[in-house]
């Protein structure tokens, strides 16, 4: 059975929402930290926001040129993408609106053979993936910035789910990579 990751850049206020305070952070240890999990997997699950804001992004990067290393880059851009979104229709970026129950499509997707299906970003689609106890694994990228406003991890979470402490990868710059599973 395929692993569902979430990977997600928090602040040490909580704030997810606009990351651009991780921008200096991520240096060549995130690069290769990013690389191992993207290419692990051969399937991207997004939120409409998180989905928007990537397939903008993605496409216009070219090379180094962006500070995302190339390899990368032709990842993102060539990873099958689906999208869970009740108002999204039409999608670019090798992406794929996810019709009816997302619950049971990821269920399903899941089931099928493959690598890992990686999910960038944390909000209302977590809920309810969470209440399914769909994802496997959440690897938060808590950066040294103290950032208090805006959307914050779990928000949009009802219940309290617990999760196991599995794994701490500490990067020099003091980016510390926190990984939960399900309790």
């Amino acid at each position: 059975m395929r692993k569902l990751i979430e990977s997600t850049h928090v602040s040490l206020g909580g704030e997810i929402g606009s990351p651009q305070w991780a921008f200096p952070y991520l240096n060549e240890e995130h690069h290769d930290y990013a690389k191992r999990l993207l290419f692990a997997a051969d399937a991207l699950l997004l939120g409409r926001m998180t989905y928007e804001g990537l397939s903008a992004a993605y496409p216009a990067m070219t090379g180094y040129d962006s500070g995302v290393p190339s390899d990368f880059v032709e990842r993102m851009n060539s990873i099958p993408k689906y999208v869970a979104s009740t108002t999204l229709r039409e999608t670019v970026w090798n992406a794929t609106v996810i019709d009816g129950d997302v619950a049971s499509f990821v269920a399903d997707l899941k089931q099928q053979p493959g690598g890992n299906i990686i999910k960038y970003g944390n909000g209302p689609l977590d809920a309810t993936l969470m209440k399914h106890g769909l994802i496997d694994e959440f690897h938060l990228l808590m950066t040294p910035v103290a950032v208090g406003r805006g959307q914050h991890m779990f928000e949009a979470i009802e219940n309290e789910p617990a999760l196991n402490l599995v794994d701490v990868t500490q990067f020099s710059n003091g980016v510390v990579i926190l990984t939960y599973t399900p309790r």
